[in-house]
């Protein structure tokens, strides 16, 4: 096949890197990913598999080659992911478990490419299948790859570029300065590369703002700059759930003084704001759902001259970096619209941008949740029949916690009455296999964390005795057998969080839940934690 002969050329590997112009350690890169590519050509495995088009195997040579490169110059993105796993589970490395002993963090192992081979493959068939942990260790690719790796360790040079592409001043104060090092970790880096791509067919299939009308062009130019802006800093990726934030603080190390303030890099607020005036050089934007102010330092933002205190309204995105808020991504303007203040002001959505004092929400959490298990018969789960009798169900257990709170009986009578009169009918998962006008049975999970959750169209998968739509209790199916190979839509539902689905698993015994293989009901439970925050990403958090 011509396609076998091809090379990869420079452009291909710096697609793999944030900067453009070649560093002169990328051509002595470049030599080992072409080597790395010839193997692919006479490997069994993907050969067989056929899991892998030829550019994605001249990808998937880029991106192990970028290992062995970060792993000498030190940029730390492999190493962020170690410490990481190594913080939430104790071992360097999902699966494979090496030996401590014989595991180097600062080095290169074989367990490396192991896993790296299994993340690429996975994330090529993010959609379309589930590749079993062991499935690298059917090729022998990783073998000759490692072969490689070893003959070169003690000869490769640094790349100085790359390594002070992602450095950081102890005393850097520019927020800005840190999300463009966020940008290029998540759009631009080899080990999340995939993000990068994801980003690109987001915007690219988005119709929004196109028109022949240059206005509209404008807009959408700005709604694509704020698109990548929110993505960045926003984005949970599917290795280990985490935020460009974290990825950052991770590479740069524990040991780094802004580490833990970068952590503490908040979530961007985005949303209407009117604009009150300035302080010395603070400028004051006041949520207009929440009258949540906003004291925005001026470095981040030049004001447009029509602007006026009172009178002039954004919707605009703001982060808190070091105690200060930050302009970020785009921003609109409008003049004063009583229209749009009185919308934003009944928006329930609006209302949820900026919540409670955390530690007030925990303690209100911990009395909601006591009282849901008083109700539901000391279950933080239970099973309804429609979305409209979840509905029902959340009021009636409102009312019952309002009757326990020590208030007032007028108070109490005039929450009831609010309670009652308010719809809280919520609308079924998309994705339900049942269609049409037919009701759909949903779950209701009580969070000591975080609350209530719902999902809908599920229950046919959990065997709860209190649950009558589960699979398994229909008539000439008592084994659920059927249902086994649909029992994995439980680990990739968005709308059933990491918490949610480790309770079920404590709970119930629930048939189907395995990697491909033998085995492999025992390898996703021992890694059952890092596999739903592989498919579940933000849906991992409640």
């Amino acid at each position: 096949m011509a396609g076998k002969k091809e090379r990869i050329y420079m452009d291909l590997w710096l697609m793999f890197h944030p900067y453009s112009t070649p560093a002169p350690s990328d051509f002595y890169y470049l030599r080992l990913c072409n080597e790395a590519y010839s193997l692919m050509e006479e490997d069994a495995y993907l050969e067989f598999a056929g899991l892998l088009s030829w550019e994605e195997k001249k990808d998937l040579a880029c991106f192990l080659i970028c290992y062995f490169e970060d792993v000498i110059s030190g940029p730390g993105l492999w190493k962020a992911f170690t410490a990481q796993v190594h913080e939430l589970y104790g071992s360097y490395l999902p699966f494979y478990n090496p030996d401590p002993a014989d595991y180097y963090p600062d080095e290169i192992n074989i367990e490396d490419i192991y896993f790296l081979l299994w993340y690429f493959i996975s994330m090529t068939q993010y959609d379309e299948s589930i590749i079993s942990p062991e499935a690298p260790e059917w090729s022998d690719l990783t073998d000759r790859i490692f072969e490689i790796l070893e003959r070169e360790y003690e000869q490769a040079p640094e790349n100085l570029k790359l390594k002070q592409h992602f450095a950081v001043s102890p005393g850097e104060e520019d927020f800005f300065v840190l999300k463009d090092k966020m940008r290029s970790i998540m759009i631009d880096s080899w080990l999340l590369h995939f993000q990068g791509k994801e980003l690109v067919d987001m915007i690219r299939e988005d119709n929004t703002y196109r028109s022949e009308d240059g206005r509209a062009e404008e807009s959408r130019e700005l709604y694509v700059y704020d698109t990548i802006d929110s993505y960045v800093l926003s984005t949970y990726t599917p290795l280990l759930a985490r935020q460009a934030k974290d990825w950052l603080a991770y590479t740069l190390g524990k040991d780094h003084p802004l580490f833990n303030e970068i952590l503490g890099i908040s979530e961007k607020k985005s949303g209407y704001y009117l604009f009150m005036g300035a302080e010395d050089d603070m400028l004051l934007f006041q949520h207009i759902a929440t009258e949540t102010v906003l004291r925005v330092t001026s470095k981040s933002l030049d004001l447009p001259r029509e602007f006026e205190a009172g009178k002039s309204i954004s919707f605009a995105g703001f982060v808190k970096w070091r105690d200060e808020w930050w302009f970020s991504g785009a921003q609109l303007s409008w003049g004063y619209n009583e229209d749009l203040i009185r919308q934003e002001k009944s928006s329930e959505k609006s209302k949820m941008l900026f919540e409670k004092d955390p530690v007030l929400k925990k303690a209100e959490n911990e009395q909601l949740h006591a009282s849901f298990l008083k109700f539901n018969r000391g279950k933080p789960i239970a099973f309804v029949e429609s979305e409209e009798k979840a509905g029902s169900f959340i009021r009636d257990f409102l009312v019952f916690h309002n009757e326990t709170l020590e208030a007032p009986a007028h108070k109490k009578r005039k929450a009831r009455k609010i309670l009652m009169k308010k719809d809280l009918t919520m609308s079924p998962v998309k994705n339900s296999d049942q269609s049409g006008n037919e009701p759909i049975p949903g779950m209701i999970f009580f969070n000591p964390e975080s609350g209530i959750q719902m999902a809908f169209g599920l229950n046919d998968l959990v065997p709860d005795p209190d649950n009558p739509w589960y699979r398994g209790k229909t008539p000439g199916n008592e084994s659920g057998n059927e249902a086994d190979y649909e029992t994995m839509r439980l680990l990739y539902s968005s709308y059933i969080s990491g918490d949610w689905i480790h309770y079920m698993v404590n709970n119930y015994d629930i048939p189907g839940l395995d990697f491909p293989g033998e085995g492999g009901r025992e390898l996703l439970m021992e890694n059952l934690d890092f596999m739903l925050r592989f498919w579940k990403r933000k849906g991992y958090y409640p």
